[in-house]
C-alpha cells in the first residue's frame, strides 16, 4: 500500500533528468564563434562591468528585486548561468562566487582562473628569499626621510645629573613635608 504516494521509478526520473538538461541549456544553441566571445567577456572582468554599465541611468530597477532572478530582466545579467542581479555589488560576488567558476569550467572544460600554482612544488628557499627581500623593500619604502637621516642614537644622559637632581628636590621635599618622597602603592 502506498497511501497516495508516488513510488520511485529510476527510468523515468532518469528521463526527466536528461529532458530538463536540455531544455534548461540556453548555451546549447550558441556557436563557436559566440562562445568565444562569451568566454573573451566573462575572463575580463573589468570589460564585463563596463558591458554591463553601458544602460546605466537608463533603466530603472524594481526593488522587488532580492537577490537574483532567473531569465534576462532589469539589471545586470550573466549570461552562463542566465541569472540578474540589481545591483553591481550582488553581480560581483556572484562573478567571484564557486557556482559561478562551475558553469564557467563546465561550459568551456577549463577552469575561470587561468593564474594557478602549486605551493607544494616551490622549493622553501626561494620562498624565504623573496619573503626577505620583499620586506627589506617594504623597509626601505616606508621609512620615513627623517629616521633615515638621523639613524645615529642620541647620547644619554648622565645618570649621575640625574640622580643629584632628583636627591636636591628629595632633600627640599624632606626638609618642608617630612619625608623623602612621594611613592605609589602600585608597582
Amino acid at each position: 500500500m502506498s497511501f497516495g504516494r508516488r513510488t520511485w521509478d529510476r527510468e523515468e526520473y532518469a528521463a526527466q533528468s536528461l529532458n530538463s538538461s536540455d531544455r534548461k541549456s540556453h548555451l546549447s544553441s550558441l556557436d563557436e564563434e559566440q562562445l568565444k566571445v562569451l568566454k573573451d567577456r566573462y575572463t575580463n572582468f573589468n570589460k564585463l562591468l563596463e558591458y554591463n554599465e553601458r544602460d546605466l541611468n537608463k533603466r530603472t530597477l524594481s526593488a522587488a528585486l532580492s537577490e537574483h532572478k532567473k531569465g534576462k530582466q532589469f539589471g545586470f545579467y550573466c549570461e552562463l548561468c542566465d541569472l540578474t542581479f540589481k545591483d553591481t555589488l550582488q553581480f560581483v560576488n556572484h562573478l567571484n562566487h564557486k557556482t559561478h567558476s562551475i558553469k564557467f569550467e563546465s561550459v568551456f572544460n577549463e577552469p575561470l582562473l587561468t593564474d594557478t600554482r602549486d605551493n607544494d612544488l616551490v622549493p622553501v628557499n626561494e620562498v624565504r628569499s623573496q619573503f626577505h627581500k620583499s620586506v627589506a623593500v617594504f623597509i626601505k619604502n616606508n621609512t620615513l626621510p627623517s629616521r633615515r637621516l638621523n639613524i645615529t642614537k642620541k647620547p644619554k644622559i648622565a645618570s649621575s645629573k640625574r640622580n643629584e637632581e632628583v636627591q636636591k628636590t628629595n632633600s627640599e621635599i624632606e626638609n618642608v613635608m617630612g619625608f623623602r618622597q612621594f611613592t605609589s602603592t602600585k608597582k
